[in-house]
């Protein structure tokens, strides 16, 4: 066994060079990568084993690599703190990558004979060049599953030699040029890759043609067609052949209508079909009675439609596996008995309803009470209003994410209650909790908190409170990780802090407070959360200072934003604790001093110190130790020395 394994060492190093690391040949051609997708590297910070890059995934037993994520946007920069700031979408990618389009050469992926999944999305690759694309990788890539080609320029000339890559299992062609009209070079010859289980056409204008060629892909399992220019009417008869179909997507067109299913004489075969997304189209309260034959859908999201006025409850029960029923942003104002006098809703897997921004009123309640199974529960910004009974949810044992807002656009300061019986009885079960327009006089209390013993997020918007000791009230919520406090109010004119005493929420992770006042001793207060990652204060009034040594044992804080307050202080020296910090905005107060205070954050990658008394010179010497930094805003200065080394940022 023992010269078997010495063996089988042996022909690696003679074939590839693999040491444990990468192979060295695989090495060779990821540096050959290296001009066309040079968004992707870091200059200085490669290690030598190229299995430890960051978009590069090996096989940890062999050192081949099975995955290459050379995305310019979807996988890397939607989350890169210099689109987060600049609030870029899509049409960022000019200006980030500042490149033209340009044609691929495929078989530089050649070498990669192990690889699984090729992520390409957000290149501007327009196609590629003559004799060297995709259909070259079938003699050696025969273990391709996943292929990522979406926001990209490709049109429907590339499709021919996508054919050839028979061990795909997902294929991502969202966001490029493709209409599916030619029936040579179009979306039908994909239908020849018999192992295809997930296609991606979404932001393709193929309008409603591209139906009459999806009747070959009898693998296809999740077919994504959203904003694909349907229109009118769209024959659900017209995927009958996806006989495995198990999800279809078609949002943000405008379909009115799924066909006269009720009327055809053909059965519908989409019996496996479990997810149906319906949403930002034209459909009225007619398409409940269309979906009645999909006896096995669980998840239905029909958001920002045509829906008003009653749904019978009857046309709902029909779809008695259903496990998720998203409708926010209709005009829905009840449920109602049909003709044969079906009264309750009888979807006892429903685990997950929204019914947000609609128009029902508190006699919703009741209907939903005989919902057991249900864990989540959206009522925000409909016609609630006065007292609030939610006893009538009493037998929701499972109810862990609860949403209720009570606002009423004609006075908003209007505010609902909640009756403390309301919520003992959901108490013990939330998880998350939001409201919004409400008195919360009566249930913020300590015995009252020490029911929710449970309770990991709290958001409470718009609510008027009588305690002047709040947020030490809630340090009775042991298991609070998350709290959302947004243009709360004392209806003393008092603060959401107490007098004396520390803040004690031990578990506390992220504390954001929003247009809320604050005692201008808050810093001194929360050096006990020392679990404390996120914390952000915008407009609290606050007129306070951060020269406070309990601040600064905040070690574990990744973010702080205190934006738009009143705080005059110079910058603590003590900051140098908070070596984890990641983002650090201190915008729009009145700080001074020496920028040096922040030289021994490591980790910072985003800086906000503009309008404030703080200069930063022009050569930005001071933050020479930020390598990580990628985002700064901040009054610069020029200098009458300047440096001759540049930042490494």
């Amino acid at each position: 066994m023992e010269s078997k394994w010495l063996w089988m060492v042996l022909v690696a190093l003679l074939l590839g060079g693999w040491c444990d690391g990468c192979w060295e040949q695989e090495k060779t051609a990821l540096l050959q990568l290296k001009p066309f997708f040079s968004h992707i590297w870091e200059e200085g910070k490669q290690t030598l084993d190229c299995c430890e890059w960051k978009w590069v995934k090996c096989n940890k037993s062999t050192g081949r690599v099975m995955q290459l994520f050379l995305n310019l946007t979807t996988t890397e920069a939607s989350y890169d703190l210099v689109y987060y700031e600049n609030s870029l979408m899509d049409d960022s990618y000019d200006y980030i990558s500042g490149r033209d389009d340009w044609y691929l050469n495929a078989t530089l992926f050649l070498p990669f004979e192990e690889l699984k999944s090729l992520h390409l999305s957000g290149n501007f690759i327009v196609g590629c060049i003559y004799n060297e694309s995709f259909e070259r990788l079938s003699s050696k890539l025969d273990k391709l599953e996943i292929l990522d080609l979406s926001y990209n320029h490709f049109n429907d000339s590339i499709l021919a030699s996508l054919i050839e890559l028979l061990s795909l299992k997902s294929l991502n062609l969202a966001n490029n040029h493709f209409t599916g009209s030619n029936p040579t070079y179009g979306i039908k010859r994909l239908s020849k890759l018999s192992n295809l289980e997930i296609l991606d056409l979404h932001g393709n204008m193929l309008g409603n043609n591209i139906l009459s060629h999806l009747n070959g892909f009898t693998s296809l399992k999740s077919l994504r067609l959203q904003n694909c220019g349907l229109k009118g009417s769209v024959d659900m008869l017209e995927f009958n052949t996806l006989m495995n179909l198990k999800e279809l997507y078609l949002s943000q067109n405008e379909i009115e209508s799924l066909g006269s299913l009720l009327q055809s004489k053909q059965q519908l075969r989409l019996t496996k079909l479990e997810v149906l997304d319906l949403s930002y189209n034209l459909f009225n309260n007619n398409i409940f009675s269309s979906l009645t034959a999909l006896s096995n859908l669980k998840s239905l999201y029909i958001e920002s439609n045509k829906l008003k006025g009653p749904i019978h409850i009857k046309e709902l029960n029909a779809l008695s596996n259903l496990e998720v029923l998203y409708m926010p942003y209709n005009k829905v104002n009840n449920f109602i008995p049909s003709q044969d006098n079906e009264t309750e809703f009888k979807l006892v897997n429903l685990k997950v309803l929204d019914l947000s921004w609609n128009l029902f009123n508190n006699s919703i309640l009741s209907s939903l009470g005989r919902l057991s199974n249900l864990k989540s529960l959206s009522l925000e910004d409909n016609k609630l209003e006065g007292s609030i009974d939610l006893t009538v949810l009493s037998a929701l044992s499972n109810l862990e994410e609860l949403f209720l807002s009570c606002i009423d656009p004609r006075d908003v300061n209007k505010n609902c209650s909640l009756s403390s019986k309301s919520l003992d009885v959901l108490a013990s079960s939330l998880k998350i909790f939001h409201l919004s327009g409400f008195s919360l006089n009566e249930i913020m209390t300590n015995q009252k908190l020490n029911n929710f013993r449970n309770l990991e997020e709290l958001t409470i918007w718009k609510s008027v409170f009588v305690q002047t000791n709040l947020l030490r009230t809630f340090g009775e919520l042991t298991s609070l990780k998350r709290l959302d406090l947004y243009d709360c109010g004392m209806n003393n004119t008092g603060s959401l802090t107490p007098s004396q005493g520390p803040l004690l929420l031990k578990n506390l992770e992220s504390l954001e407070i929003y247009g809320s006042s604050l005692e201008n001793n808050f810093f001194q207060k929360i050096g006990a959360m020392s679990s404390l990652k996120f914390l952000r204060m915008w407009e609290c009034e606050h007129n306070g200072n951060l020269l406070t040594q309990d601040f600064c044992e905040l070690t574990n804080l990744q973010e702080l934003v205190v934006r738009n307050n009143n705080l005059n202080d110079k910058l603590p020296e003590c900051f140098s604790n908070l070596t984890s910090l990641e983002r650090l905005d201190l915008s729009y107060n009145q700080f001074f001093g020496n920028i040096s205070a922040l030289k021994s954050l490591t980790s910072l990658q985003v800086l906000s110190v503009a309008n404030n008394y703080i200069q930063i010179p022009s050569s930005l010497g001071p933050l020479f130790n930020l390598s990580k930094l990628k985002y700064i805003s901040a009054d610069i200065y020029a200098e009458t020395e300047m440096h001759s080394s540049a930042p490494p940022f």
